[in-house]
Parts: C-alpha cells; sequence; structure tokens
C-alpha cells in the first residue's frame, strides 16, 4: 500500500479544502460550501482544463515506450554509463548543475521531463538509487526555477518576470541575487547528493537500483536478463535527434522578445508565413497556420509544440530504425500505461487546485493577513507556501496568490524582496509539496513512496529555506 501514500496525502488535502469552505468566506465575502459531490465533478472536470498536460505526460510515456523498442537507445545508455563508470559521482554532479542551469535560463519545469528518464536511467545503470536520480533530476530542475534568472509567468502583456508583475520598472533587478540563490542552491543540493552517495557506500541505501519494468528494458518476459547484440546499431542518428529536441524546445520556449527585445525569429516567421505564390500562401497552407514564431511557443499552450516535436521525432525514428509500425505502435502504449497512473495522480492534485481556486478562500486569507500584518515578509511567505500546495499550477498560484498579495501591498514595500521570494518558495514546495506535478510524476514512475522521498529530502528543504531567507535579507 505504500505506493498509495500520495493518493492519500491528497485526499487529506482535498478533505481539508472542504473544510475550510465551511469556515472561511469564499471569493465573494461569504460562506460558499464544497459538496463532496462537487469534489469528485472536479476530478473529472481537471481533466478537461488541463488535458493538454494529461496528454504531455502519456506522450513522454509512449516516446519511451518506443525508445526502448530501439537497440540504438539501449546501447546509447550502455556507453555513457561505461564512460562514465569509473567517475560515477561525476556523472550525478554534471547532471544536478545542467539540469538546474538549463531549468534557471529557460523557466522550464515539466517540460523538462521529456529529458529526465534518459539521464535517470543511466543514473541507474550506474548502481545508484531512485533517491540520487531523483535529486538529480527532478530536484535540480526544481532548484534551478528557485534560483530561475529568466523564469517568466505568462499575463495579457505575454510574458513577464515576478519583478514585472509588482510594478517594479527594471525587469532584472534582481538577476544578481536570483544567480546568487542559483549557485548556492544547486551547490547546496550537489553536497547533499554526495552525503547520501558517500552513506550508500557503506549502506544498501533504499534498495532501488532494479532497472525492470522501468525507464530501460532489461529483462524478458520471462525474468530473464536479456544480454543486447549491439553489432552494426548506430546511436549518432538518436543522439543528434535528442540534441536538436532540446535546442528546438530552448528556441521556442525563450520569450526572446519579451525579455531581451531580440525580434529576429518573430522577424523571420513573417518573413516565412508571408511566402506566397499569387495568392497562395505556402507555408500556412502547405504546413500549417498555426505554428508561431521561435520564443512564442507558449500562444499555443504550455505543451502543445512538444507535443508535435515528439510525434515528429518518433515518426523519424520509427523509419531511421525500421521499426514496424505495428511493433512501435504497441510499444508506445507499453509506455504510456506506465505514466497512467501518474496521470491519474496528478489530476488529483488539480483537484485540489480546482477546489480551492473556484472557491477563493485562500484569497480571504490573504486580505485578512494582509491587513493584521501590512508588509510582513515572513506572513507572505507562509501565505505563498500555503497558496503553492493548493493552487499547483504556476499561473494559477501567480493569480490566485501573487497578484492578491502584491494588491495589497503599500507603496514603501520592498517588491522586489516580494517577487524573489514567490519564485523561490514556489520551487522550494515544488521539491515536497505533494501536489508538485513534476515531483508527482517523478514518484510515481519510479514508484517511490511519498513518505520515502520526505524523509530523506526533509533535511535538505530545511537548509534551503535558510539560504533563501539570507538571500532576502541581503
Amino acid at each position: 500500500m505504500k505506493k498509495y501514500g500520495l493518493v492519500k496525502v491528497l485526499l487529506v488535502m482535498l478533505l481539508l479544502v472542504v473544510i475550510a469552505t465551511y469556515c472561511i468566506e469564499g471569493r465573494y465575502a461569504e460562506i460558499s460550501y464544497l459538496p463532496l459531490g462537487d469534489v469528485f465533478i472536479n476530478y473529472i472536470q481537471s481533466y478537461y482544463y488541463f488535458f493538454d498536460t494529461a496528454v504531455f505526460i502519456l506522450v513522454v510515456g509512449g516516446f519511451y515506450g518506443l525508445l526502448n523498442r530501439t537497440k540504438a537507445y539501449r546501447k546509447m545508455l550502455d556507453i555513457i554509463a561505461d564512460k562514465f563508470s569509473d567517475n560515477k559521482k561525476k556523472f550525478v554532479i554534471a547532471s544536478t548543475i545542467i539540469f538546474a542551469v538549463v531549468a534557471s535560463l529557460t523557466g522550464f519545469n515539466l517540460v523538462m521531463l521529456l529529458f529526465i528518464p534518459f539521464v535517470v536511467s543511466i543514473i541507474l545503470l550506474l548502481g545508484y538509487d531512485k533517491l540520487v536520480a531523483l535529486s538529480a533530476t527532478v530536484g535540480a530542475v526544481l532548484v534551478g526555477f528557485i534560483g530561475g534568472v529568466f523564469t517568466t509567468v505568462s499575463d495579457s502583456a505575454g510574458m513577464s518576470t515576478f519583478e514585472t508583475l509588482v510594478g517594479l520598472d527594471d525587469k532584472w533587478g534582481n538577476i544578481f541575487p536570483k544567480i546568487l540563490l542559483l549557485v548556492l542552491v544547486c551547490g547546496l543540493l550537489v553536497l547533499y547528493i554526495c552525503k547520501y552517495i558517500k552513506r550508500l557506500e557503506n549502506d544498501k541505501g533504499y534498495e532501488l537500483t532494479k532497472n525492470d519494468a522501468l525507464l530501460i528494458e532489461t529483462k524478458d518476459k520471462s525474468g530473464k536478463v536479456v544480454k543486447a547484440n549491439y553489432e552494426g546499431v548506430k546511436v549518432w542518428p538518436l543522439a543528434t535527434m535528442l540534441v536538436i529536441f532540446l535546442v528546438l524546445l530552448v528556441l521556442g520556449f525563450i520569450p526572446w522578445y519579451d525579455l531581451f527585445e531580440i525580434s529576429v525569429f518573430d522577424d523571420f516567421h513573417t518573413w516565412l508565413t508571408g511566402l506566397s505564390i499569387g495568392d497562395y500562401t505556402v507555408f500556412s497552407n502547405l504546413i500549417s497556420s498555426n505554428f508561431s514564431a521561435f520564443g512564442t511557443w507558449y500562444n499555443l499552450g504550455n505543451f502543445m509544440m512538444p507535443i508535435v516535436l515528439v510525434a515528429l521525432f518518433s515518426l523519424i525514428i520509427k523509419f531511421v530504425y525500421r521499426i514496424k509500425l505495428d511493433s512501435a505502435f504497441e510499444a508506445i502504449v507499453v509506455g504510456a500505461k506506465k505514466m497512467l497512473p501518474a496521470v491519474m495522480i496528478a489530476m488529483l492534485a488539480y483537484t485540489v487546485l480546482v477546489c480551492s481556486y473556484n472557491n477563493g478562500f485562500v484569497e480571504t486569507i490573504i486580505t485578512n493577513a494582509s491587513e493584521s500584518f501590512p508588509d510582513n515578509v515572513v506572513v507572505s511567505s507562509l501565505i505563498t507556501i500555503l497558496g503553492s500546495i493548493t493552487n499547483v499550477d504556476l499561473y494559477y498560484t501567480t493569480a490566485g496568490v501573487f497578484s492578491p498579495i502584491v494588491s495589497v501591498l503599500s507603496d514603501g514595500a520592498n517588491l522586489s524582496v516580494y517577487a524573489i521570494a514567490f519564485q523561490s518558495l514556489y520551487g522550494l514546495v515544488g521539491l515536497i509539496g505533494p501536489t508538485s506535478l513534476l515531483l508527482i510524476v517523478g514518484l510515481t514512475y519510479l514508484e517511490v513512496p511519498y513518505k520515502t522521498w520526505v524523509k530523506y529530502i526533509w533535511r535538505f528543504i530545511l537548509e534551503l529555506f535558510i539560504v533563501i531567507f539570507i538571500v532576502m535579507m541581503i
């Protein structure tokens, strides 16, 4: 029953949300009770509201199911694992830093799930347990968000930084505190992982080093270990595709114009879509009229273009490695099935969001606390933690928590502190909060009990909180 621990925690959270609606006034200054039947209805509606998220998670599972069907993928994993067999710890450290830096520079969060299974598989092949693998990937991404240099959120004006949302004219006013925070928290995570690895040398750890039925297939149906034959298998086409995949995502999702006023991609897109033969617009009519320019892919939704790219690269992989259509389809279905429990639990987390956001009792808490403790960073930090747990999604946390906090601040408030506090605390909650989507997917897919993760990570969370507090004070 341990694997259902996260579900139990989320169900308890939903019960607390229901109780809160009976005790705290909602958005319209009156008690608005949340019936238990509506909680179930909200769970079903979560699949509709956040359909793209559910599809994206399943698509990632299907993509790795297809990769598992190619010997090139397993050969690439083995080559990398063999290369770092004498420097295993260095690979873990490098992975942690790379994930953190990429997340910081791009603002990616759940999108990084596209590459996490790949690195997790290598770490498992190196002999480390799943707690190390989760820390160096999922943990690193969320740490990178805490010190996110170019983290943005969608609003009516496009993509804005939190500094812009609080009304600061200088959207780069927190650039140096963010870089300092990134260096400190990333270094802290590396040290924390290294200490745990050292303990593993004298202990078995969490006994989660088995690879079967996870991200890489090492056994056949009878349970016998399969020794792959790599003769004639070429890795470079697959490696090239993965690199191109990452480059396209970075180019597509970084808001080049909103952040840096770089218009080259918009200009190229305008030129490309304007090409025509007579009255026939070539690109729009032949390819698509819905593809946005690099830097504006968020206009299509957070996961639309990653899903399209996964489909495109899956098709290329099928032809390059000559996988039969029925075999490819079967592999994709098997991979997606492994992600299905993660989707179901993620939608339970979204149900917490739908129930609390629709009722608005969190906004009432913010208003009452702000009136009692005006411009109090400690109080707003506690509210941010509460709001990050209940609102799950960054957009809704910003709209339902951050914006109400900012709206009641006085003219003399230190706005830059509130901006960096919100961003860093949202990332901190993502490392341990039961509603953190990236954490939910990681724990569920790797079958790591939530209780085990909490017992492993809680000391790091305390250390992280102290570091964040010190940086805010500076």
